[in-house]
């Protein structure tokens, strides 16, 4: 059946389209669910409950022919990652495990976003209680990559990225405790905000390190995770301001000495040649010392913050975790006082170096992967320096700006052999909006 108006393919293009009058958000949440179904089998989706997000469409279009729009999302169906609590559906966060109660019982950004007039579709599957980086989990199965189902969709947002990519709503809500919504984002071909620590709400959503805990994002363009950033935070000014950058073009520093080994040839060359038309693009690019030592290593003894989110599960039914989910957890029970202080410590060090990095430029630029997806069950990958451990090759990569608590962007910037790799776009802590304008500038460049 021929539609009178083509779907819209962004989340503000599906706004406008509704706001106009173009096409209802009971068309935008049918189109969603027939994906849902299209793309079973990549098993994206926790809990599904097509008939109410229908009965809030109707709702949302009958208030559209009223001249009522509740807000910047108003008729856009998303998507939640199942650790943030949902009225009227379960919160199982990918485990077997029981849980400790989570309040309030819809977490206050769901909230934001229903507020916003967005239709909350579905929950996504996620690595399990967030603590991974693969995507693949033996309680709920792994969730697969769309460009390719034998390979990783990344975690442990890893279900949010691959439904957003597939068209199962216009973006999600995910969480980023060391990677977790760029690194899926940047397997999957999406963009992923993880934003300021703090500037998105996480009461009312299962933590997992609570200091390093963040929540955003996952969207198909920058503009779209500018609009929902703009709701999970009430910065409504960004959506004036994302267009506006300034005059001249963006002034980048590349950690290249940090980076030395720590790509795949590949992702090497198609970083380098995305340096290249950035400074084609009228952009500046310069090295710079990035001092932070091992972030990885730095991050390990916050793992207690872990033990104590679920140590009455750990102490009355451990196996009720999947084994390396369990043991992972029991390492924080490993480090002494001293050791914990010295890594809250190294978080405020890191910032300062970070900042110390950005002193003279505009955004920080590295790969948000070491690689592209690597198929299903890798534990191993072999960098430009030799085989490394993935998710260490990952950490190092990502872990610096979740355990610092500064803005990163992460977006595509290339295909290898047709599988997509990400660009982490890094700001000082608490210019988020700079980091979804550079972004912007990026995405144009690219597209030019």
């Amino acid at each position: 059946m021929q539609r009178e108006n083509p779907i819209p393919q962004t989340l503000v293009a599906a706004v406008a389209a509704v706001r106009a009058g173009n096409c209802s958000p009971v068309t935008l949440v049918k189109e969603a669910l027939e994906c849902v179904a299209r793309f079973r089998d990549l098993n994206t989706i926790a809990f599904l409950d097509a008939d109410r997000a229908l009965a809030e469409a109707r709702v949302l279009e009958r208030e559209v022919r009223d001249g009522h729009i509740r807000g910047p999302l108003h008729g856009v169906p998303i998507t939640v990652k199942d650790l943030f609590n949902v009225r009227g559906m379960p919160t199982i966060a990918g485990t077997n495990a029981p849980l400790s109660p989570i309040e309030p019982d819809e977490a206050v950004a769901v909230a934001k976003l229903r507020e916003a007039g967005a239709i909350i579709l579905a929950k996504t599957n996620m690595q399990e209680i967030a603590l991974g980086l693969n995507g693949e989990n033996p309680w709920t199965g792994d969730v697969k990559n769309p460009y390719d189902p034998a390979r990783q969709a990344g975690g442990s947002s890893s279900g949010s990225a691959a439904a957003t990519a597939i068209g199962i709503g216009y973006g999600s809500l995910g969480s980023d405790t060391a990677g977790s919504i760029r690194l899926p984002a940047s397997f999957c071909g999406a963009v992923g905000f993880k934003p300021s620590f703090g500037a998105v709400s996480l009461e009312g959503a299962l933590a997992l390190i609570p200091s390093c805990d963040h929540a955003g994002p996952i969207t198909r363009t920058v503009a779209d995770a500018a609009a929902m950033f703009a709701a999970l935070s009430a910065r409504n000014s960004l959506l004036h301001t994302l267009e506006e950058f300034s005059s001249s073009a963006p002034r980048f520093v590349v950690p290249r000495a940090y980076m030395v080994g720590a790509l795949t040839p590949d992702v090497r060359a198609a970083f380098e040649a995305f340096v290249a038309h950035l400074q084609a693009a009228g952009a500046s690019v310069a090295d710079v010392t990035l001092d932070i030592g091992n972030a990885g290593e730095a991050f390990l003894p916050l793992r207690a913050e872990s033990v104590m989110v679920h140590r009455h599960t750990l102490e009355t039914q451990p196996e009720a975790f999947a084994p390396g989910v369990r043991e992972a957890l029991m390492r924080g029970y490993e480090f002494s006082a001293v050791q914990y202080l010295e890594a809250k410590q190294r978080q405020g060090e890191m910032r300062a170096a970070i900042h110390r990095a950005l002193q003279d430029a505009d955004a920080l630029l590295m790969p948000a992967a070491p690689c592209v997806a690597p198929p299903r069950g890798t534990v191993e990958i072999n960098l430009e320096s030799g085989a490394k451990n993935l998710r260490l090759a990952i950490l190092h990569l990502t872990a610096p700006a979740a355990f610092a608590g500064v803005p990163a962007l992460s977006l595509p910037f290339a295909q290898c052999d047709g599988l997509p790799v990400g660009v982490q776009v890094i700001t000082p802590f608490g210019e988020d909006e700079r980091a979804l304008r550079i972004g912007a500038w990026i995405e144009r460049a690219l597209a030019e």
